[in-house]
């Protein structure tokens, strides 16, 4: 308890020494922020904290079945803004709760759906979570779409996902609103193997979990909008882990096959590019490390490689349905730290290439892209995941 505590304090305190504000709702840290890391860094500040659910209360946060179809819709439309977040308008179901907010940094600008509904303690009264995306798609420089699922828990991955999403001109960043054990109530969906357990606010392992049905909605939209290509495209979840070591339990054959066979995957080039960016560290996929958190039992993952969403809680992915659109990042703590951001950033544009839209061109030095007559870990995707152990 208090360590959730403790972590809560940190997060708060290190966003007032930016921003010497402190923030009385989520509304108040779009105009007190100066960069979209600060702003990550406020709006978690009311992420629904340890153990703070009873079934009653939990039940009353869910979204009902109008308001999760409006949730989807809303992460549809967002993905496609191009020059405007006041053409996102929100379903009634959402009103009251929800707003499209324009947040600008410099010369960048940024939709930003987020709730503005507070309940006790300060904290979200939904908590299904924040997403941003670039004002226009000129912007875009990669088809990437990070993830933050676990705020509050994982510290330092909602910053460190927001800082890559802006060094790689990615698509969409998706942070959960609520802490993995907001509810201390196992999950309905998937059990996990050994003494570990599973809670119902832990998106990675329950389906019924707001979270869960925004990445679904970032993925449909993808696939709608020219699939995931292998050179430009991934679904990436960051993820943090301790220190210790971590002993395997057991990798399948056809698990190991995935990852040393000579098919190219994204996964592959970013052990290659943390490998030059960070050589002192421990790079590592499934197939050459005794690391067990390799993702298997990850829903949206098992999803993304060819799970049906019925069969999610029940059913891993398989070797041949795997194609290495995600990658799950578990990593330790030095690789959350800021000092790591900007290697971590090259080693993303290094892997992945630009997919400007028509009229822009990638500028060969930052590799991002730019208006063409302008001027100037243990990694783990199969079945349905990647990491870094350091």
């Amino acid at each position: 308890m208090w360590s959730n505590q403790a972590s809560a304090l940190v997060s708060l305190v290190s966003w007032l020494f930016a921003s010497k504000i402190l923030p009385e709702t989520p509304m108040s840290c779009l105009a007190a922020s100066r960069t979209l890391e600060q702003l990550v860094s406020c709006l978690d500040t009311f992420t629904v904290p340890h153990n703070y659910y009873n079934h009653v209360t939990y039940e009353l946060a869910q979204p009902n079945a109008l308001q999760r179809e409006a949730w989807v819709e809303t992460v549809s439309l967002l993905l496609s803004v191009d020059g405007n977040c006041s053409t996102v308008v929100l379903p009634d179901a959402l009103q009251g709760l929800y707003t499209v907010a324009v947040f600008q940094e410099d010369f960048n600008s940024y939709c930003v759906l987020v709730e503005h509904s507070l309940g006790c303690g300060f904290k979200y009264y939904k908590g299904w979570g924040f997403m941003v995306v670039p004002s226009t798609r000129s912007a875009i420089s990669r088809s990437i779409h990070l993830s933050a699922p676990h705020p509050k828990y994982d510290l330092g991955t909602v910053e460190q996902a927001a800082t890559l999403f802006k060094s790689t001109g990615a698509h969409s960043l998706l942070v959960a609103g609520r802490i993995r054990t907001a509810f201390l109530q196992s999950s309905d969906c998937v059990v996990p193997s050994g003494k570990g357990q599973y809670y119902k606010t832990d998106p990675a392992h329950n389906n019924l979990e707001p979270f869960v049905d925004a990445s679904l909605a970032i993925h449909a939209w993808q696939s709608a909008h020219g699939g995931c290509p292998s050179s430009t495209c991934a679904y990436i979840q960051i993820h943090g882990k301790g220190t210790r070591l971590i002993r395997i339990v057991g990798n399948s054959t056809s698990s190991q096959e995935w990852y040393t066979s000579p098919v190219d995957h994204p996964i592959k080039r970013l052990k290659t590019e943390l490998q030059l960016a960070f050589p002192m560290w421990n790079v590592s996929l499934p197939s050459d490390s005794p690391c067990i958190l390799t993702a298997t039992k990850n829903v949206i993952g098992r999803y993304v490689n060819g799970v049906p969403l019925s069969d999610v809680c029940t059913t891993s992915a398989r070797s041949r349905s795997a194609k290495g659109e995600f990658v799950h990042i578990e990593q330790a703590s030095v690789s959350r730290n800021a000092g790591s951001y900007d290697a971590w950033g090259r080693a993303l544009r290094e892997t992945f290439e630009t997919s400007c839209v028509k009229g822009m061109q990638a500028d060969p030095k930052t590799q991002m892209s730019l208006i063409a007559v302008t001027i100037p870990v243990f990694l783990s995707a199969y079945p349905v995941t990647c990491s870094i152990s350091v």
